[in-house]
């Protein structure tokens, strides 16, 4: 059994890392450093209520899952590390390339497992893609669009939505998406980016069009907040056919209802799915069951047996270099070259 703690409570260490956590029958959520210390109390009797510093340094923790503001995220997973802790953080890994790298050195140098919960790579249609492009079902890809639109019009005081350092959606729902499209194609040649905040009293980015280059495709990775009716989640065109997808993998609401990642339910995905073959009639396609509880699984056995991480601290650390190149693109409204 390895021994848990989460630093930060919020929306992702609440409905995410808890409960996945609790599901996973190898580890035992052992604290929790929060100012949330009813809320804890309240969903985890059990587990310790910690400062950050205690919980890092605490002799019976394993594995610290960094769950806390972007700004923060570099400095208390150096500092787990040198702890002699197994390190998750909350995606993005880190606000910058030079905290990126920083941090692969001391987890070369402590020989601890550093990941990232990029937990979108098991989303249901994100399964159901990668399997339709290994299959090949869809011939030579040339189109990919993805998104992540919502309405939420008014902005939240939260650091999400205010902090500078880190906030906005490029960090938050567009780490996803660009981690997915490089999951599935590799590094673009170049990229284009256009970033703006729409809504009144925003103070960073609420809303962005990136384009990745590849010589033989174009991938179109968006979000807007404003977006009341936003069409289909996923669009991809291929020589042999074209496949489309409506709507959000059911993980993150089934969690946050309480629903168990053991039950026979969980990441099932009902949503609207269609693909579309040449020469052939529209076809409901069904999708793969979603499964975030595989993140741990995986972290699990790369702690205890060595096995290789899904998500790696390099590719995490790829993300963040395009978020980069995204604002710079941006600022100086130019295409730019990765080579």
């Amino acid at each position: 059994m390895l021994n848990v703690g989460i630093i930060g409570f919020g929306l992702s260490g609440r409905v995410f890392h808890g409960p996945l956590i609790s599901a996973q029958p190898q580890l035992n959520l052992f604290a929790i450093a929060s100012s949330r210390k009813q809320e804890v109390t309240d969903a985890y009797p059990k587990a310790l209520c910690l400062d950050c510093e205690a919980l890092i340094n605490h002799s019976d923790i394993d594995i610290v899952v960094i769950a806390s503001p972007n700004s923060l995220h570099a400095e208390q997973a150096e500092q787990a590390m040198l702890a002699g802790k197994h390190v998750i953080v909350e995606k993005p890994l880190a606000i910058s390339s030079e905290q990126c790298l920083q941090l692969q050195q001391i987890a070369e140098q402590t020989g601890k497992c550093l990941s990232v919960f990029h937990n979108r790579r098991w989303d249901s249609d994100f399964l159901t893609i990668s399997q339709l492009l290994a299959n090949q079902s869809l011939g030579k890809i040339h189109s990919y669009s993805a998104h992540f639109h919502r309405y939420r019009p008014v902005v939240k005081q939260r650091w999400k939505e205010l902090d500078p350092q880190g906030g906005g959606v490029l960090y938050d729902l567009g780490a996803h998406l660009i981690d997915q499209a490089l999951s599935l194609f590799g590094k673009p040649d170049k990229l284009w980016a256009h970033l703006d905040t729409q809504r009144d009293g925003a103070k960073t980015p609420d809303c962005f069009d990136l384009h990745l280059i590849y010589p033989d495709k174009k991938v179109q990775l968006s979000c807007n907040s404003l977006m009341v009716e936003p069409g289909p989640r996923f669009q991809i065109h291929g020589s042999k056919g074209s496949y489309a997808k409506w709507g959000m993998d059911p993980q993150e609401q089934q969690l946050a209802a309480g629903l168990s990642a053991n039950s026979a339910s969980f990441g099932q995905d009902t949503n609207r799915s269609e693909i579309h073959l040449a020469g052939q009639a529209l076809l409901h396609k069904s999708l793969i069951k979603g499964n975030y509880l595989a993140f741990y699984d995986n972290f699990v056995n790369a702690v205890a047996k060595g096995e290789a991480l899904c998500v790696s601290a390099q590719q995490a650390s790829d993300v963040i270099a395009l978020i980069e190149l995204a604002t710079l693109s941006h600022q100086q409204q130019t295409i730019y070259s990765l080579n």
